[in-house]
């Protein structure tokens, strides 16, 4: 049986490592890969991320605890997007819970399962008040032969409905489907596109791989690595430690209080959590953009307003959708307003006149396609609402 690292090793990817994983980091130019996302849509393995089974009648309550999210929301077939958090309420990773009638899968880009088990662990052996009569089991699914690929792009819906029916096309965000290959479908995504992952085993996953190659060429299909992910998520930020982990942890600062549900019983790190709402943030993450032409804009560069340093910038981009150059920035709460200008970031090749920007920097494509009036391959039907 072929992997799928094989394959993309016979088909001259360029590979790189992700969460721990080798994983292709690019097939194409960046170029070719982000307009396929924004425009069409682009297929990666996402292998490198952790998949983790937590099966048994009290899978609940130990889920439950390490999530900030409340589990007991979803039911089978659905999922939620959640932090992990830090004892000190700051953020160690993000998950994705898939809710099964047996117990849950756990899907983490940023943790490896080996943390994942060792944090269930360390819940089971110290949470005495967690009513949990008999451990769940808790398995890491890659040994068993499991992966993950990804679809995204404002036609990922429309060429999976070629392979599995139009129940792709009424799956709703944050639900997945079995499918007769074995496969779990789930309709996710943190780019404001539409976005799909394929999560199964190693065998139907390399089948359904070279099936959607070929499905997909008059959607311009085009495979990438997750080296694409560079530049969304400074145009749609999300929870990356490879932007924020040296800036900030703190949910209040990156304004991810969202994730987190301070009303459930208890989770790890509800406390500090609790205490840094409370106490409110310093800084926060805002957008901001120049207002004139520049060499380029770096992390560590200074903000400036009013005379004085009030933030520093995290990351910056070329926005292709924007055509200009875009950054987040850790800016004083008092300033930390989105659509003001009367900034200065302070560039190696000099100060340079900035504004404030509301996240995501601007409208996704993908919202202007509706599966049930548009295609790309029907002449019949318009692409997209434009």
């Amino acid at each position: 049986m072929i992997s799928l690292r094989e394959l993309h090793e016979k088909n001259n990817a360029t590979m790189g490592t992700f969460n721990g994983r080798t994983v292709p980091a690019f097939y194409h130019s960046p170029e070719v890969e982000y307009k396929a996302v924004r425009e069409n849509i682009l297929m990666v393995d996402y292998s490198s991320m952790s998949v983790v089974s937590v099966m048994g009648d009290d899978a609940w309550a130990l889920v439950n605890y390490l999530a900030s999210a409340d589990v007991s929301i979803i039911r089978d077939e659905q999922a939620m997007y959640s932090l992990v958090l830090n004892q000190d309420g700051t953020i160690a990773g993000d998950i994705s819970v898939l809710c099964t009638d047996e117990g849950y899968y756990l899907l983490s880009e940023n943790l490896s399962a080996f943390e994942l088990i060792d944090r269930l662990k360390q819940i089971l052996e110290n949470a005495e008040d967690l009513d949990i009569e008999e451990s769940p089991v808790i398995q890491d699914m890659e040994p068993h032969g499991w992966g993950a690929i990804q679809l995204e792009g404002p036609y990922a819906w429309e060429v999976l409905a070629g392979i599995y029916g139009f129940d792709i096309i009424g799956l709703p965000y944050h639900e997945y489907m079995s499918t007769d290959d074995g496969l779990m479908v789930l309709r996710c995504g943190k780019h404001g596109e539409f976005a799909y992952q394929l999560i199964g085993g190693q065998a139907a996953l390399c089948q359904v791989w070279e099936q959607l190659l070929e499905s997909g060429e008059p959607f311009d299909l085009k495979t990438g690595g997750l080296n694409y992910q560079n530049t969304l998520r400074v145009e749609n930020p999300c929870w990356e430690p490879a932007l924020f982990s040296g800036y900030s942890r703190n949910p209040v600062e990156l304004q991810m209080q969202w994730a987190i549900q301070y009303d459930k019983d208890d989770f790890v790190g509800k406390l500090a959590a609790e205490s840094l709402s409370c106490a409110g943030a310093e800084r926060k993450l805002v957008g901001i953009v120049p207002l004139a032409a520049c060499e380029g804009i770096a992390a560590d560069d200074k903000v400036r307003a009013e005379g004085r340093d009030v933030g520093v910038i995290v990351k910056s981009v070329y926005s292709p959708a924007c055509q200009s150059l875009i950054a987040l920035a850790l800016i004083d709460s008092e300033y930390a307003y989105s659509d003001i200008p009367g900034f200065e970031i302070a560039t190696q090749g000099g100060a340079v006149a900035a504004m404030t920007r509301n996240v995501p920097f601007f409208y996704n494509f993908s919202m202007l396609v509706n599966p049930t009036e548009h295609s790309y391959i029907d002449a019949s039907k318009p692409k997209s609402a434009l």
